[in-house]
């Protein structure tokens, strides 16, 4: 008898070896991110002159932030709207103002906490208490990032498209490493599209080579996928949705831009934003910090703007999205979110969920 226990507790400890070095690794990321995101901060500043960052800062117009502040708070809701659309049509309906909540908490998380929880890791962690299923609520946050990840990737090809075929004023040139990081996240999105509708099939046919203690709860991940995938008029209101918030993005970055007085056609906002957030999924950044004054320092320069003010503009919009997450703090403040519980239970507790 002593022999089957041995080997049923392999796989155990098999698992517990890459748990461990998933954590140290994982301790190791998020200094390695700080260093490299305020790095390239500090080298860009210093490059810029920080006292000329400093005065365009100071000449901005605040009834524009104010406006931007306004905007990204719309932005959240939408997308939360979205999140309980999705949730809607698999029969989990919940309250908007829980949900509202509950992405403000989890924008909280991603901005001041960056390091310890992720916001994506709240909400799913909030919502499975609430339903029961943790697979159904990764299932439904994982769709929710999804969909709003093509819509991302639509609109930046369709700038950069916009962009080759202007020829109305100065011409904007991408650089071909951001041209083919587009491409490359494009292909990843529809990619993974499919792979949610295809995912229990997939993992039919290689799941056999996954020990047992991980192929349960991804089996649960799967059909919790499948099922939760939007179709027709669902998929259209969710995609109108992705596109409304992505576009509402975008928007902000104009009146943020318009705040400090710049002089850039409208097509270079469409590019930077997009470009920006897919730029910044690199996990060596944090909060896109590095990657979106890079990427404006390259295009406003196309335009004429200079240095300090690109960064400028960079540091106003993060402020801004600072502003509106901070309103997540009141919902943790006042009982709405738990973060000490934000952690999502190990794949064998999955196992035992309530259905």
């Amino acid at each position: 008898m002593a022999r089957p226990r041995r080997s049923v507790a392999a796989p155990h400890h098999a698992c517990a070896g890459r748990d461990g070095v998933f954590m140290q690794w994982r301790r190791l990321l998020g200094p390695l991110r700080l260093v490299i995101s305020g790095g390239l901060i500090v080298f860009l500043i210093w490059q810029a002159n920080p006292a000329e960052v400093w005065k365009s800062w100071q000449q901005a117009n605040p009834w524009l932030i104010g406006l931007a502040v306004a905007l990204q708070l719309l932005g959240i809701a939408l997308s939360a709207a979205k999140w309980g659309m999705l949730l809607k049509a698999r029969g989990q309906t919940q309250p908007y103002s829980w949900l509202l909540g509950a992405y403000l908490a989890g924008q909280f998380a991603n901005n001041f906490l960056p390091t310890t929880i992720g916001g994506d890791a709240l909400r799913v962690a909030q919502l499975g208490r609430r339903i029961g299923s943790y697979s159904q609520a990764s299932a439904s946050v994982f769709l929710e990032r999804l969909t709003g990840f093509v819509a991302l990737a639509v609109i930046a090809n369709l700038a950069i498209l916009w962009a080759y075929l202007d020829h109305s004023g100065t011409p904007l040139v991408t650089h071909p490493a951001l041209r083919w990081l587009t491409v490359a996240f494009t292909l990843a999105a529809f990619a993974a599209m499919a792979g949610s509708i295809a995912a229990p099939g997939l993992l039919r046919m290689f799941g056999h080579r996954l020990p047992e203690v991980a192929r349960r709860p991804m089996q649960k991940v799967a059909d919790a996928l499948a099922t939760y995938f939007p179709q027709g008029r669902t998929m259209a209101g969710v995609l109108a949705l992705s596109f409304a918030f992505q576009s509402v993005w975008v928007v902000l970055h104009i009146l943020c831009g318009m705040a400090l007085a710049i002089n850039a056609p409208m097509v270079i906002y469409w590019l930077m934003a997009p470009i920006t957030d897919i730029v910044g999924l690199a996990p060596i950044f944090v909060n896109n910090l590095g990657a979106r004054e890079v990427v404006f320092t390259l295009y406003l320069s196309q335009v004429g703007v200079s240095a300090p003010t690109a960064i400028a503009l960079a540091f106003m919009i993060f402020t801004v999205r600072l502003i509106v997450s901070a309103l997540g703090g009141l919902v943790v403040l006042f009982g709405g979110a738990d973060l000490r519980a934000a952690s999502i239970p190990r794949p064998d507790a999955v196992s035992t969920e309530v259905r």
